[in-house]
């Protein structure tokens, strides 16, 4: 958590120079609720002063996307500052709202924000996972962490990946009761409750010498929030170097780039580029699998949100969407028939934005890999 000082320093840094409101999704859309706003709210809370709920507001429309962080010439943590106002709101306001409130409940009481009784384990083929329930010391030292949004939002794309984890003979098992990260609390700004979790998942992951993320969103929050940052890796980045193992041994062929169904666009998750620079290993995977890719104007570490995070889809889910469709309007003048990314949460709100539109496919990446192993294996 900053410090006043901090806070004080980077407030004063601060040039005004409104670089970060051109990358901004939020901004673009309603050009209000930029970093530049974000930080006339802090400058009130600092100094103690009554907020209005559209300073409130001005905090919570946030995708957390750090587009505003990555194009700041300052290179100030802007990140850092609004985690601190939320959890201030929080502190002195209670949740924004009912779903906020709600959300922290279902975690701490289910174990995920849907308030689901079920395990996030069902509806998985038997055969898929075989063996892989971890029961022992025994067991392997590799845990795939699944993330909320699999487990009971995105069953089709889970088991595309528990797919591929078998076809490539990726060691892993899963925790019969996987827990939330903590994310989604954190990003209310309940920072105590979101320790609580983070505590709980502790008292687990200390069976294992390396954990496997599946969730762009876990991912970020088990690498920023959690100790030992170092034994946590996106899945990406296992399939990307699995595959290429795969084609140096001879086991599968690259495709050959000739047709016009295989140009594609490839949405970058925010959670994966700006902050950890995985880029490359979906593009080898695309590569690998035939496809030529169209780029965006803004893509890798400059690529534009998805619209769907920071507790975006809680807040305002109708303008999570619609910056999503923006994003997906872009793909379709670029001429691409197909949109591909890796991110859960880009997948879910791409596939609502996109439901009236219809002029483009919406694909998990995992997906097309699953079914091109499927195919040679």
């Amino acid at each position: 958590m900053m410090k006043k000082e901090q806070i004080l320093l980077t407030l004063e840094q601060c040039i005004a120079c409104k670089e970060c409101t051109s990358f901004c999704s939020i901004h673009l859309y309603f050009k209000n609720y930029s970093a530049l706003e974000k930080l006339e709210a802090i400058k009130l809370l600092i100094n103690d002063q009554k907020l209005s709920q559209e300073h409130i507001n001005t905090v919570f429309y946030c995708t957390k996307c750090e587009a505003c962080q990555e194009h700041c010439p300052q290179n100030l943590p802007l990140i850092d500052l609004f985690d601190w106002a939320r959890n201030q709101i929080f502190s002195i306001y209670g949740a924004r709202n009912q779903k906020q409130s709600q959300l922290i409940t279902n975690i701490l009481t289910m174990g995920n924000p849907f308030n689901n009784s079920d395990s996030r384990l069902n509806k998985i083929p038997n055969k898929s996972i075989k063996g892989k329930i971890f029961n022992s010391s025994d067991d392997s030292k590799t845990l795939l962490h699944l993330g909320c949004m699999l487990g009971y939002r995105l069953h089709s794309m889970r088991n595309e990946i528990l797919n591929i984890m078998k076809k490539l003979e990726i060691d892993y098992c899963l925790l019969p009761n996987e827990y939330c990260c903590g994310y989604f609390i954190y990003n209310t700004g309940d920072h105590d409750s979101a320790q609580e979790v983070i505590d709980k998942n502790l008292a687990e992951f200390e069976k294992f010498d390396k954990i496997i993320c599946a969730c762009a969103g876990c991912y970020i929050f088990f690498k920023k929030h959690y100790p030992d940052s170092q034994k946590f890796y996106h899945i990406i980045e296992i399939i990307a170097k699995k595959l290429e193992a795969f084609q140096t041994n001879g086991k599968l062929q690259e495709k050959k780039h000739n047709s016009s169904e295989n140009i594609i666009a490839f949405h970058d998750s925010c959670h994966l580029t700006r902050p950890f620079g995985i880029i490359k290993p979906p593009r080898k995977i695309l590569d690998i699998l035939g496809y030529t890719l169209k780029e965006f104007t803004y893509f890798k570490e400059k690529g534009l949100c998805c619209g769907a995070d920071g507790g975006m889809r809680i807040i305002n889910p109708e303008l999570a969407r619609k910056i999503g469709e923006k994003r997906i309007k872009e793909a379709e003048l670029m001429g691409t028939k197909t949109l591909f990314t890796l991110c859960p949460f880009c997948i879910f709100n791409f596939k609502e934005a996109n439901t009236n539109r219809g002029k483009i496919t919406i694909e998990s990446l995992y997906q097309v890999i699953s079914s091109y192993l499927e195919q040679h294996f």
